[in-house]
């Protein structure tokens, strides 16, 4: 008998790597009576983390975020054939192989240039229409004209929030027709932290990597000062990129022109005294006047052929700036209303939450602790 007993006792053991469902039940017994005797420790927890959470909301940006966009595409711009054309499009996107190219219009480089300091500060300085229609800046009413760096200082929020404290700052306006050379300190300052702030609130990336597409983002408190913003920063980009792509072209061009006006002011005077001379000279048969005559003839052919190829030169000059303007080409542009990204408070549930969380974990930890003790 005493050896049956003890098998069955062996077989009511349950190995060490398990627990029976009757100490799981016991154990949660404890641990719910534990939490009865301990429900002011556990509100303790969740007050703290309520409070905690109320202070993060009071503190929130309670103010939307709207979201705009404008997608386009750049191309064109080459004077080196398709191939050419083909290879600086790979290119800017990182499609090419061998060494990174040092052109400032490719790859990575361009998209740091979008969002660079002097484009930036260049499109800040540009006048546009404070009343959000997007018609012809030469109709809008100059009531309703204003530089962009003003329009943004008083629709972004950066006077309540990075100057509110700097009364100086808070109330200052920029003058138009001022350049960014003749700025001075406190201009400069205001300038600074605008392009900080805007600078943060923008970004440019590829829309897809099998593409050429680039989308221009941005993110602001205000909807009509972001849809305006991404209109004028693209513009900008655009005319800075062919001024910059067609800079050797239009000194070419400036060169040319200078000598074609020089050759036909020449010619003009070589054509006036060859005139004059045959004037004054009709009824003499001299050879040496009829020299001095020939000898202004030849001039003035010489001028002209001269004259002709200069203008002629002038002409290729502007056709080649037209060729390798770059063209960009707005896929999507900004579309409204944007999208809105309301920020609600959320911080005290949290709070709550997490408070709540603690509190289990630690009287757990402790009835675990005491029991330890107590064995």
């Amino acid at each position: 008998m005493e050896t049956i007993d003890s098998r069955n006792t062996d077989k009511n053991q349950l190995p060490p790597d398990q627990i029976s469902p009757k100490v799981v039940v016991n154990r949660v017994i404890l641990f719910k009576n534990q939490l009865m005797r301990s429900w002011k420790l556990l509100a303790i927890f969740m007050v703290i983390g309520g409070a905690i959470g109320f202070i993060i909301d009071l503190n929130l940006d309670k103010r939307p975020t709207y979201t705009g966009y404008i997608t386009f595409n750049l191309g064109g711009g080459s004077s080196q054939g398709g191939m050419g054309e083909l290879g600086n499009l790979a290119g800017m996107f990182g499609l090419g192989g061998g060494a990174p190219d040092a052109n400032i219009f490719t790859g990575e480089n361009f998209m740091y240039y979008v969002v660079s300091k002097p484009i930036i500060a260049r499109s800040l300085m540009k006048e546009v229409d404070t009343t959000g229609n997007f018609t012809p800046l030469a109709k809008t009413p100059s009531n309703h004209k204003d530089l962009m760096i003003n329009y943004y200082i008083r629709k972004s929020g950066i006077q309540d929030d990075e100057w509110e404290k700097d009364d100086t700052l808070k109330n200052f306006r920029f003058i138009r027709g001022k350049g960014l050379k003749e700025f001075t300190k406190l201009e400069n300052k205001a300038l600074d932290g605008v392009f900080n702030r805007i600078k943060g609130e923008t970004s440019i990336a590829q829309l897809d990597r099998k593409s050429s597409f680039l989308t221009l983002r941005t993110g602001m408190h205000a909807e009509m000062l972001a849809a305006t913003w991404l209109n004028v920063l693209l513009e900008t980009v655009q005319e800075d990129f062919t001024e910059k792509q067609n800079r050797k072209t239009n000194e070419m061009l400036k060169l040319m022109e200078a000598r074609r006006d020089s050759l036909g002011s020449v010619l003009g005077r070589n054509d006036s005294n060859l005139a004059r001379y045959i004037d004054q000279n009709q009824q003499i048969v001299v050879a040496e006047g009829q020299l001095q005559q020939s000898k202004l003839t030849r001039n003035s052919t010489f001028l002209q052929q001269l004259y002709y190829g200069a203008v002629q030169s002038v002409d290729n000059l502007k056709l080649s700036l037209i060729k390798e303007a770059p063209l960009f080409t707005i896929v999507e542009p900004v579309s409204l209303p944007l999208f809105k990204e309301a920020h609600e408070p959320f911080a005290m549930q949290a709070g709550l939450l997490l408070g709540l969380m603690l509190g289990l974990v630690f009287i757990f930890l402790r009835q675990t602790y005491q029991s330890i003790m107590q064995s």
